[in-house]
């Protein structure tokens, strides 16, 4: 079967609001070219005023904000934002920043069903064109501490919502996933895609 790749039209570029690895890896995927750029955008201090918005409301906020940031420079572009929040029993679960952090969020969300929650926006001219917000449902696996730092160690996990990664070793955490795949991951392109293409921005090359 021949690869099927999306293509960009000549007149427009697109930019990620984005440095993460696997939001880069998923939109090169798709065969679009792009440029990453990371957002002029304080996260966490915008995440203090929308402490009261559900995950929801302030990932879908988070994502403008990022595209919004470089929209503003480069008007012309259409730019890419995206934001992940992990959130169990409706409390956000903030990114660790190294193993010992790790571990303690694993045993968090050890045994228990948690949510990702996933939304991707896209910008032009300073203006918010686009939103899609997707969420998916995992159910971890009860896992024994050493299970859970071995697990830390060997996928490094720290830096990832939740402290795992998915598209790695991080699947074999569950027993149970429902939801989008790259919602998980913390880019769901697909409907992203579906609006480049009813707009005619790209084209599909067999």
């Amino acid at each position: 079967m021949m690869p099927i790749a999306y293509v960009l039209r000549q007149d427009c570029q697109i930019i990620l609001a984005s440095t993460s690895a696997i939001r880069k890896e998923i939109l090169s995927e798709s065969g679009l070219k792009f440029k990453a750029i990371a957002p002029d955008f304080d996260e966490e201090k915008a995440k203090k005023s929308l402490k009261k918005l559900s995950a929801k409301e302030k990932s879908i906020e988070l994502a403008c904000g990022k595209a919004l940031s470089i929209s503003k420079k480069f008007p012309d572009y259409f730019v890419i934002g995206s934001d992940q929040i992990c959130e169990i029993n409706g409390t956000e679960v903030s990114k660790s920043k190294n193993s010992p952090e790790a571990i303690l969020q694993l045993k968090k969300l050890n045994s228990k069903s948690h949510n990702q929650n996933n939304a991707v926006v896209v910008a032009y001219k300073g203006k918010i064109i686009f939103k899609n917000f997707s969420k998916a449902k995992l159910q971890m696996r009860k896992l024994s501490e050493d299970e859970i730092k071995a697990y830390v160690k060997i996928d490094e996990a720290w830096g990832s919502s939740g402290s795992y990664k998915y598209e790695s070793l991080g699947k074999y955490l569950f027993t149970k996933v429902s939801g989008d795949y790259h919602a998980i991951l913390g880019f769901n392109i697909q409907p992203l895609l579906n609006f480049f293409y009813s707009k005619k921005l790209v084209s599909i090359k067999l």
